[in-house]
């Protein structure tokens, strides 16, 4: 079956909805994929487990290279030690982030049952490249569940962010962002096209914070034509956001770009526009899609590029990051998501 039809199939099949939960019952053989990160929502699921009172526990704690002092890493390593969990370091180095998932799997326990994967602490690349090799290569006899905390709060604030906008002119020499600066280009081999062809370039991206990766993946790539991939925070009260971002990014409303505004938590509207575009660009155009939106965003980007192989997936790393401070603060509400039929669903498509 090639893969004009794959997508059908996908588009066609039955999918699992992401509910909100309050705890989990971890149980032997359970293993949790999580990164520390600096945002209180990255221990959220942790303590949830230690809570659970669980006795045997996996935790594999993937820690970014060069590591920041202000990150969870250490509290991680002490909440294991106190509740006798085996604590599995993996480095995770953005500039070189190539075969993660292959040094994932290699620390898999023999007998492992199920697999949560938590996306709170992430980088956007990160949960694509686990989400591709977790749907591609696991069976399905063993379960796979995405786990994600809505964080309390979102800096920047409405006043902050006008307040930086009012500042910048469009000729100003320093591309203006929050949270982090700089962009480096990562391409990784087992998120690479498999036929990337000389039609014109597509761009699918989605409008950030920091508009210094969006400029970069064009100035890049220089696409033929560029889809536009806006959010819409789920929060009535952030829906201001989507609005800078476009004002931070030069977006204005008389773009010739396509546009689409869609929910930045629904990961399954974000994955049916993918299809969409997919099957109304792909014949005709090699597709590049950057995984810069939400969290669960890059979790729809990660399905969609399992079943899909001739897209392109490239992401703008940030250089520097600035103060923790910055980023998501609290805990609001945790969402789970069971990606089995996925893996079923693709394992019958090997068949």
């Amino acid at each position: 079956m090639n893969s004009s039809r794959i997508d059908r199939v996908l588009n066609n099949a039955e999918w699992p909805k992401q509910n909100k939960i309050k705890d989990i019952e971890f149980q032997t053989g359970d293993v949790l994929l999580l990164c520390g990160g600096f945002e209180d929502r990255a221990m959220a699921i942790l303590n949830l487990a230690a809570a659970s009172k669980c006795r045997s526990l996996t935790v594999l704690d993937f820690e970014y290279t060069p590591a920041l002092k202000s990150n969870h890493s250490p509290q991680i390593i002490k909440l294991c030690e106190e509740v006798n969990w085996k604590h599995i370091r993996i480095e995770y180095d953005r500039r070189d982030p190539a075969g993660i998932f292959k040094t994932t799997l290699r620390n898999f326990p023999q007998d492992l049952k199920r697999i949560y994967l938590d996306i709170s602490g992430m980088s956007r690349l990160l949960v694509v490249q686990l989400v591709v090799g977790l749907l591609r290569d696991i069976k399905s006899d063993i379960e796979v569940s995405i786990l994600y905390t809505e964080a309390a709060s979102y800096p920047p604030s409405k006043s902050e962010a006008l307040a930086k906008l009012s500042n910048f002119s469009t000729d100003s020499s320093e591309m203006m962002s929050f949270i982090s600066t700089g962009v480096d280009i990562a391409i990784v081999p087992e998120l690479s096209s498999i036929s990337i062809n000389r039609a014109p370039v597509r761009l699918i991206a989605f409008p950030s914070f920091n508009p210094a990766q969006l400029f970069c993946l064009k100035s890049i790539i220089q696409p033929a034509k560029t889809t536009l991939i806006h959010g819409v925070p789920a929060d009535p009260e952030l829906h201001w956001r989507t609005n800078i971002i476009c004002k931070m990014n030069q977006i204005s409303g008389d773009s010739k770009d396509e546009a689409f505004n869609i929910s930045t938590l629904d990961y399954s509207e974000c994955l049916k526009l993918l299809l969409s575009i997919y099957d109304k660009w792909s014949e005709f155009n090699s597709l590049v899609l950057s995984p810069t939106g939400s969290k669960m965003q890059a979790v729809a980007v990660g399905i969609f590029r399992s079943f899909i192989q001739d897209i392109q997936i490239i992401y703008p790393t940030p250089l520097h990051f600035t103060n923790p401070d910055e980023y998501t603060l609290g805990v609001r509400y945790i969402y789970e998501l069971n990606l089995t039929p996925f893996i079923e669903l693709n394992n019958s498509l090997k068949n």
